[in-house]
């Protein structure tokens, strides 16, 4: 007598949890890596997408003395992601090597398209910039519109 192939029983393990998480862009992990460096996710969402398609970037980031600073400026074009990475690395680096670690809106922009930025210790710094070099970025009119505190 023959008996008919059957299949193995299938395994009674739970289904996976559902929504399952989207695979991370190489926007969001840049954006995530430099959320607490840049103030706020928003800003480095706001760099991420502005450095990466041109787009105009503006920047607010909010002081321990209650003070708000605000920055923004426009990248030439677009540039690649591995290029954004880049940026970003180095306008952090720059602005370590002057002792701050937590930068405002301005010294963001600075280390990023050049301009002058106070030290941890008191003494005015001209920064390069990481962008600014090769691609030429230009100043919003909100430029350095900063140190207001909140009422």
């Amino acid at each position: 007598m023959h008996l008919p192939h059957r299949s193995p029983p299938r395994s009674l393990s739970p289904p996976p949890p559902w929504p399952r998480p989207l695979p991370q862009t190489e926007a969001s992990r840049l954006a995530a890596r430099y959320s607490d460096w840049a103030g706020s996710q928003s800003n480095a969402e706001a760099l991420v997408t502005g450095l990466r398609s041109g787009s105009p970037v503006t920047l607010v980031t909010n002081g321990a003395d209650r003070s708000v600073s605000l920055a923004g400026f426009s990248p030439s074009g677009p540039i690649s992601y591995g290029a954004v990475g880049n940026a970003l690395s180095g306008a952090q680096r720059s602005l370590s090597r002057v002792g701050i670690v937590h930068p405002n809106a301005e010294q963001i922009q600075a280390a990023l398209i050049g301009g002058d930025v106070l030290s941890s210790n008191g003494k005015l710094v001209a920064m390069r910039g990481s962008v600014g070099r090769a691609h030429g970025p230009r100043r919003q009119s909100l430029d350095s519109v900063s140190r207001r505190p909140l009422d």
